[in-house]
């Protein structure tokens, strides 16, 4: 097609009121332009890398990167594609930790009235000129934007400036622009186990693929835009290694723990401690260690007869079992408020842990069950408003089977008697 002809198309699509934006728009001085059929490819126009334009008659911004920009001619003639009254500028990427030297240039601002008259730049807006101040500064004569230090993600992941420019007597020449300034990641935090050690308990003679306990490690890198925060967990070692190595497998992405194999027998090991590990970059970068250590329950443990105290703690923010919660089981002596502890357990990842009074151990009295929820909380990343949670209750009846729950929030908790 002629590019008379193209041009006449165009400008009956668009209408009279975009005649005149469309002739100084679409084939620019010094700007190569390539356009085909309205049914076609879209009209592509190309622009010098680096440079912040103020487009002539104030329409805002033109963004040009290392991806060129496209302004494009959609096919139904809708004209050219706005944001309110600027075109969209793709936000500018500072990767942190740079080493300089400092200051180092990012962008240049321009505007088309420095061929009318001198014009001159300045910024605004985080960064600039409010907290934190002086990380970005501007030439002003040039319309360089400079960046003054290292950012740092961590601390600040994005910054919106806004750049003006105005003539020799201070009369703004130009609306002014946003500039979004994303600060992209580097790989410079290590994994962070939310324990040192976690806790969980199992049934002899458990069938491969049942759940024992769940482990967690947060990662402050970006785990959405890159790998940096993606941790990956696994398993160094078991002691002891009876009947064999490999009794136990984790999950690489949720951290679950559970059976690998048949053969545990309370008697013989009652007790294994496992070696984890959390890797970032998916399990090749910085590293993280902690410990599990899985108490095996006798098969009797499990029965839940006559005189047995029993408890299951929900998370209600979840819906999920508590797995690793620490619960003690305490006896109030007469006469004086003097507490006995009789039992220390840690749920499992059904949220249960075994009996906690075995058949035949309940007497009549008061007893206090204690749940370390501000640890459990914190392990998952949040505050707790109870540092604790303790349930005091009645036993009248040593035969009669006893099922205390709990369901816990970081800011309540129910309980209730069960069966």
């Amino acid at each position: 097609m002629a590019p008379c002809t193209f041009t006449l198309l165009l400008l009956l699509l668009l209408g009279p009121s975009q005649w005149g934006r469309v002739c100084c728009m679409a084939t620019p001085p010094e700007v190569p332009a390539r356009a085909e059929s309205l049914h076609g490819p879209a009209a592509l126009l190309s622009i010098p890398q680096d440079t912040l334009t103020f487009p002539e008659h104030g329409h805002g911004l033109r963004r040009q990167d290392t991806v060129p920009d496209v302004l494009i001619f959609p096919e139904h003639g809708h004209g050219l594609r706005r944001q309110k009254r600027d075109w969209v500028i793709p936000p500018i990427n500072c990767p942190e930790n740079e080493r300089g030297p400092f200051p180092k240039k990012l962008v240049q601002i321009k505007s088309n009235k420095d061929k009318e008259t001198k014009v001159f730049y300045s910024i605004t807006g985080q960064g600039a000129d409010t907290i934190p101040v002086g990380v970005f500064i501007i030439e002003r004569e040039t319309g360089w934007l400079e960046v003054t230090k290292p950012l740092d993600r961590e601390e600040k992941d994005k910054y919106v400036l806004y750049s003006h420019a105005v003539s020799a007597n201070g009369q703004p020449v130009e609306d002014p622009m946003e500039i979004i300034i994303t600060v992209t990641d580097q790989n410079d935090n290590r994994p962070v186990f939310t324990q040192a050690v976690f806790h969980g308990s199992v049934l002899e003679g458990a069938e491969p693929g049942t759940s024992v306990l769940r482990v967690l490690a947060t990662d402050a890198d970006d785990a959405v835009n890159s790998n940096n925060g993606v941790v990956s967990y696994s398993i160094l070692s078991q002691v002891p290694e009876k009947p064999q190595p490999g009794m136990f497998t984790i999950d690489s992405s949720s951290g679950l723990v559970s059976v690998a194999m048949l053969g545990l027998v309370a008697e013989e090991v009652p007790e294994y401690t496992l070696e984890l590990q959390a890797a970032d970059l998916e399990g090749y970068g910085l590293r993280a260690i902690a410990t599990a250590r899985i108490t095996v329950q006798a098969d009797g443990m499990s029965e839940v007869g006559n005189g047995t105290l029993t408890t299951h703690v929900l998370n209600t923010a979840t819906g999920l079992p508590a797995a690793g919660l620490a619960v003690r089981l305490a006896q109030l002596q007469e006469p004086g408020p003097q507490w006995t502890e009789l039992a220390q357990r840690h749920t499992d990842a059904d949220g249960r842990c075994q009996p906690l009074l075995a058949p035949g151990q309940a007497k009549s009295g008061t007893y206090k069950l204690h749940f370390e929820t501000a640890e459990y909380w914190q392990g998952l990343g949040h505050t707790s408003f109870y540092p604790f949670v303790e349930v005091v209750f009645i036993i009248t009846d040593p035969a009669e089977k006893l099922h205390v729950p709990l369901l816990i929030s970081p800011y309540s908790y129910t309980t209730y008697r069960g069966s």
